[in-house]
């Protein structure tokens, strides 16, 4: 969570838990272009600080997932190659357990 600029792995499983929690990005400028992109990393670093983070984790209602939610995982993060637990690990090992979380 202190992490000013995380590993791609990192942010990529981070947006994903913020996608199933709700939790919309923060339109920030691309310093490669200059135009506005979705950025989940703020609001990933304030549910990281979260003190209920982990219980919030388990209790997350699985079987009631919007169905919205569902197709932004199963299109973006699901078929990345990116995005499996072994890839996830060599970045960092807690986000290798919220990628099999996810």
């Amino acid at each position: 969570k202190s992490m000013k600029s995380p590993p791609p792995g990192v942010r990529l499983v981070m947006e994903a838990v913020c996608i199933l929690k709700g939790i919309k990005p923060e339109r920030v400028n691309d310093p490669a272009t200059g135009k506005k992109m979705e950025d989940y990393w703020k609001p990933s670093q304030k549910l990281l600080g979260d003190m209920k983070f982990l219980q919030s984790l388990k209790d997350y209602d699985k079987d009631n997932v919007p169905p919205a939610f569902m197709k932004k995982i199963r299109n973006t993060y699901i078929p990345n190659p990116e995005f499996m637990p072994e890839k996830i690990k060599q970045a960092s090992n807690a986000a290798e357990g919220l990628c099999k979380w996810v």
